[in-house]
């Protein structure tokens, strides 16, 4: 019974951790904002990179459209698509990049 127990708590522990990897819920992307000119990046929902710009200034680069201060995207266009974007309403990361704007 205890072995039961046992295995049925962590195969729940490891299912609520895989779910939990997701970002952005009911969004379709994720923005990370690299600081010191790094790439900002693009993920969908399950942390994959999706599109990486690597423009000095990523708000030029024709992917996103950005707030007057030219430091977090407002807008995301992608595969002939256009996004609205708004900040994360909660702490996320994918591979380590924190995520701070949700696009959909």
């Amino acid at each position: 019974m205890f072995s039961k127990t046992f295995f049925s708590t962590i195969a729940a522990a490891a299912l609520f951790a895989v779910s939990a990897s997701a970002i952005c819920p009911g969004y379709k992307f994720g923005v990370s904002l690299a600081a010191n000119n790094g790439p900002w990046q693009v993920f969908d929902n399950a942390c994959n990179v999706v599109h990486k710009v690597d423009a000095k200034d990523p708000c030029t680069a024709g992917v996103f459209d950005c707030n007057s201060a030219q430091t977090s995207p407002t807008a995301l266009h992608l595969n002939g698509q256009n996004y609205a974007c708004n900040a994360d309403p909660k702490p996320e990361s994918c591979s380590g990049q924190t995520i701070q704007v949700c696009c959909n």
